[in-house]
């Protein structure tokens, strides 16, 4: 009987037992991620929670090794240290990033144990995982609200909340610091000519070079765009400073294939002495950043009062010439285009003027960069554009001359991704004759060439639209760019025909000129001719059309109206 009573003490014991490790082994299961491997890395057996998270069945990862799971998110680095740790018998700790069966991205907290032979040599390894995919999306949530995607850097968030921080201690501590406001120059070019891609590794480059400046990495920050912003403790290194950031910029940025320069424009205010709080200082960093701009080059100046005059100055003309759009305030001129043979209208071009009751009349080499530059000349060209064809809308119906009137059109507009259906818009809401408009694009627009520029213009084309190159001769450098362009005019710029009175080097750059535009089946239109000895040069190297003051300036509506009535200027029925 006793030992009856021992055996059933003992199977009860071990009944209990094994309940209890099958207890121990259900809640590691569900708690943690287990993997068992042979020494060569083939995995032999897992756990439900392994094929849960990784989303394999055991039949498709029994016999395949890890890197079934790998997200490329490590480098082979990686790797090969954790495999020399365990491949030597010591336990390996640290983060993995996986990748499950459906493409999603997961991590876990990871270590792994090496079970070793009678040798001291691995025969098998068990992985002990946790699931931290939350916790690693927290802080990678958190690190993107503070830091800038492309180039890692520390972005306008941070910078505020590091600026308070600093005015804070500096107003206590009766300290000084200096804000860098720094801007890229031409970076729209890099954009526009060598694509965006190239654009954002140029500011990866960038990003890179100023930590080579701040090794701590919290002194730089990325605002957007080609802006951002250095904040410098010590104002005795401000000078030095100015002149590193500067001179990082002197080597070449190399990118696929390109080779090319860039500069900066600093502009540096002070704490306390121009701002005590963090909007005055920015505000006042930029201004003094647009002053070091006009200077061209790679140039850093220093805040003062004066800059925030002329920053006044440049608030008012920019309201004005806002109020000048909404209200209907800008006018357009027109400048007959006259046959050189038969000395008879056959055109002419549209010409914008602005004049404001209090600053008068302002040339558009002035205010249509500036609407270039504050985001105002998509509006403004689209309002010239649609007034201009009503115009000829209302000759069209006055008079019964086949006239064609030149727009001139912004690089900017080419490169709106609506611009040609807003110009077939316009043109069904005016009901004007295509044939009776043509656009007008500086040569410098094509600097920019690519693709997506030439369809455009051979969309502009295709309704019926005619094409010239203006100010030919004073952008571009390469006459390549012609061969692909589907264009049908050059306007010889006026410095050329100015030039024809002072020799024979003169008279034969335009000559040149006149020749290659024939070759490419292009007429040519010689602006700005103010002579008859200009008249007669163009005349003989068979120059088709001109415009100018020899003729007429540009006229306002009325004026040119009046003209095309009385037929003072004689009208050519033949575009």
């Amino acid at each position: 009987m006793k030992n009856n009573h021992i055996q059933s003490t003992d199977t009860s014991l071990m009944e209990h037992t094994y309940e209890e490790l099958r207890n121990m082994k259900a809640a590691i299961d569900e708690a943690v991620i287990l993997a068992v491997t042979d020494s060569k890395g083939t995995i032999t057996a897992v756990n439900e929670r392994f094929c849960e998270i990784s989303k394999y069945s055991r039949a498709e990862l029994i016999g395949q090794n890890h890197r079934i799971l790998n997200s490329k998110f490590h480098s082979n680095d990686f790797f090969k240290t954790m495999w020399k740790t365990i491949g030597s018998g010591h336990t390996w700790n640290g983060e993995i990033c996986n990748r499950a069966k459906d493409g999603s991205i997961y991590w876990v907290q990871t270590t792994i144990v090496p079970f070793l032979n009678e040798k001291g040599k691995p025969y098998q390894y068990i992985s002990i995982r946790t699931d931290i995919t939350e916790q690693k999306n927290i802080h990678v949530i958190t690190h993107f609200a503070n830091h800038d995607v492309l180039t890692g850097l520390p972005n306008r968030r941070c910078l505020a909340q590091r600026l308070n921080l600093l005015v804070e201690q500096s107003k206590e501590k009766h300290l000084k610091f200096a804000v860098f406001f720094i801007d890229i120059n031409r970076f729209r070019h890099i954009n526009d000519a060598l694509g965006h891609n190239v654009g954002d590794l140029f500011l990866v480059e960038v990003a890179q070079r100023f930590r080579s400046i701040d090794r701590t990495g919290d002194s730089f920050y990325r605002l957007n765009g080609d802006e951002f912003v250095f904040l410098l403790e010590d104002i005795n290194l401000l000078s030095e400073k100015a002149a590193k950031l500067m001179d990082i910029f002197n080597k070449p940025f190399i990118f696929n294939n390109h080779e090319f320069y860039s500069t900066i424009s600093i502009g540096i205010s002070l704490f306390p002495e121009h701002g005590y709080d963090v909007d005055h200082l920015l505000v006042n960093a930029d201004l003094a950043m647009y002053a070091a701009k006009k200077r061209k080059g790679n140039q850093y100046e220093i805040f003062e009062n004066r800059i925030q005059g002329k920053n006044d100055h440049v608030l008012i003309f920019e309201t004005k010439l806002r109020n000048a759009i909404k209200d209907d305030l800008l006018e357009i001129h027109y400048q007959p285009k006259m046959d050189v043979k038969t000395e008879q209208l056959i055109g002419m071009e549209a010409l914008l003027r602005w004049r404001d009751e209090e600053l008068g009349q302002i040339p558009p080499n002035e205010f249509i960069p500036f609407a270039e530059e504050c985001g105002l000349i998509s509006d403004i060209g689209e309002w010239v554009l649609k007034t201009t064809a009503l115009q000829i809308k209302q000759w069209e119906k006055q008079f019964s001359y086949n006239l064609r009137v030149a727009v001139n059109i912004s690089p900017l507009h080419f490169k709106e991704l609506h611009f040609v259906a807003r110009l077939v818009e316009i043109l069904k809401e005016t009901k004007v004759k295509p044939e009776h408009l043509e656009i007008e694009i500086t040569e410098m627009s094509m600097m920019d060439y690519n693709d997506d520029l030439i369809n455009k213009i051979q969309e502009v084309k295709k309704l019926g639209i005619t094409v010239a190159i203006d100010d030919f001769g004073t952008g571009y450098s390469s006459l390549g760019y012609l061969k692909e362009f589907p264009v049908d005019t050059l306007k010889i710029d006026r410095s050329f025909i100015v030039n024809i009175r002072e020799g024979e080097s003169g008279i034969a750059m335009v000559a040149a000129i006149i020749a290659l535009a024939h070759a490419l089946k292009l007429k040519v239109v010689a602006e700005g001719v103010e002579t008859n000895e200009e008249m007669e040069i163009l005349k003989q190297y068979n120059c088709e059309y001109v415009q100018g003051y020899y003729f007429s300036k540009p006229l306002n509506v009325t004026d040119i109206t009046t003209q095309m009535q009385n037929q003072s200027i004689k009208i050519k029925n033949k575009v």
